[in-house]
């Protein structure tokens, strides 16, 4: 495989999606030891799941201190109940389970200017994002330039189908969303990028190998200088 200059030496190509998840917890783990007061962007998904569990139980045990940290959710859906909102699955999964303040919990939708907030707050020192598999990152669906900010998308097909199972129906599949953009993204000092799924190989492949393209959104992290990228299958 060819890769862009300087993106080889940053992929981690683990045995299995425990693995993957172990990995990410702990690059999380290590942040906020080294920097209680870290901000941090955070998806959701199926993908950032167990390692949720993995932070949530050493959280239980005390093993990890939130309470000076900022979390940020990378996204949500507009338009939907709250039982579906990814603030309810980052409560859920996580937040529930550490002491992060609840007035350190941060979501697009509850923030008339997303961006300002995040660079009053000290900007982001990491973002952990996943990869669709039409190489959207957070809901920038293709085509999104890399001049964007925090905005408002109508979600894809593709992506409306990939949500799909978690909703009753299609009626009630939500069709658009409030996102960070590239900018944004590109913004944080660090970023972790986690593929699990042999059917993430194709899109994570054109990104880390293609020029930067609008069409592919996940393309731009390769421009960042401090990217990790971790993914449970080979090449």
């Amino acid at each position: 495989m060819t890769f862009e200059s300087g993106v080889a030496d940053r992929v981690r190509v683990v045995k299995s999606y425990e693995a993957l998840s172990q990995l990410t917890a702990e690059q999380i783990a290590n942040l906020l030891k080294a920097n209680p007061y870290g901000r941090l962007g955070l998806p959701t998904g199926n993908t950032p799941r167990r390692c949720y569990e993995i932070l949530a139980e050493w959280s239980s045990q005390g093993r990890l201190n939130w309470s000076k940290a900022k979390c940020f959710a990378l996204d949500d859906y507009l338009e939907v109940e709250e039982r579906f909102s990814f603030q309810h699955y980052l409560e859920s999964n996580l937040y529930r389970f550490t002491d992060l303040p609840l007035d350190a919990r941060f979501n697009p939708r509850q923030v008339d200017n997303y961006d300002q907030l995040i660079l009053d707050q000290g900007g982001l020192d990491f973002c952990l994002l996943g990869i669709g598999d039409n190489g959207h990152i957070a809901f920038n669906e293709p085509p999104t330039p890399q001049e964007s900010w925090t905005h408002c998308v109508w979600l894809s097909e593709e992506t409306k189908q990939a949500n799909r199972k978690s909703f009753e129906s299609d009626s009630t599949v939500p069709t658009r969303a409030i996102t960070m953009g590239i900018s944004t993204l590109l913004s944080s000092r660090s970023l972790v990028l986690i593929a699990s799924g042999k059917n993430k190989r194709k899109a994570l492949h054109r990104a880390l190998t293609g020029p930067p393209d609008k069409d592919l959104p996940a393309s731009f992290l390769t421009t960042h200088p401090n990217l990790l990228v971790i993914a449970d299958f080979d090449w």
